[in-house]
């Protein structure tokens, strides 16, 4: 895949192919699940940590990302955190991530220069066009079925996931009910890496889902 100048030059390191998505219950029944994922990351396995968790107040996240990023940093990982930019760049975060809906992107971008910007797209349109307002990477799906998006509709599919790839010249992460074995079929699409929320939820198995994905995945 061709990245564009601009994301070239904000992203001089390569992104990882991997994103985790916290699991958004740290308010509830899932508190210190986050932590547990980052500190059993393997030390050789860098990934992307979409710290994704609307329940939290403001006070409770920026500490939840404080206790996250050294954890991160000695996996070589990139802290990412959903929606609030104000938090992502007091926790020394490496960006924030963008929900369709949300604010403008391209005062996101102005406002934050620091932080890398990532967005989440459901179609060719809105990810042609958060590409033109200067976002780093995408996030697209569900391509496959998942439970928790049931109530958005169909899956995407494979194929809407190629045409946005071919649309845009920044890196896509397709996401929506991705395991290990269909990996390969979105980076056949066009994909630079791939996200997961539910193949993540068990910390103490983590570093061999993630060695596991790492072999359908190039380098």
């Amino acid at each position: 895949m061709k990245f564009g100048h601009r994301n070239m030059k904000r992203t001089q390191q390569k992104l990882p192919r991997l994103m985790i998505v916290s699991n958004g219950r740290e308010h509830l029944d899932a508190r210190g699940l986050a932590e547990r994922q980052a500190r059993a990351l393997p030390e050789s396995e860098s990934v992307l940590f979409q710290l994704r968790e609307k329940g939290l107040e403001a006070g409770l996240l920026l500490e939840l990302a404080h206790s996250l990023k050294p954890l991160l940093d000695a996996s070589g990982s990139k802290l990412l955190i959903n929606e609030r930019a104000d938090i992502a760049l007091a926790a020394g975060a490496y960006g924030v991530h963008l929900p369709e809906n949300s604010l403008p992107s391209s005062g996101i971008r102005k406002a934050f220069p620091e932080l890398a910007t990532g967005k989440s797209v459901h179609s060719v349109g809105a990810a042609v066009d958060a590409m033109k307002s200067g976002i780093d990477y995408l996030l697209f799906g569900p391509v496959f079925a998942t439970p928790s998006k049931e109530g958005f509709g169909a899956p995407q599919g494979l194929d809407e996931l190629g045409k946005v790839c071919r649309s845009v010249s920044i890196p896509v992460f397709a996401v929506g009910g991705i395991t290990p074995e269909k990996s390969f079929a979105c980076l056949e699409q066009g994909a630079w890496g791939i996200a997961a929320m539910g193949a993540f939820l068990d910390a103490e198995s983590l570093g061999k889902t993630i060695s596991t994905f790492r072999s359908y995945l190039p380098s």
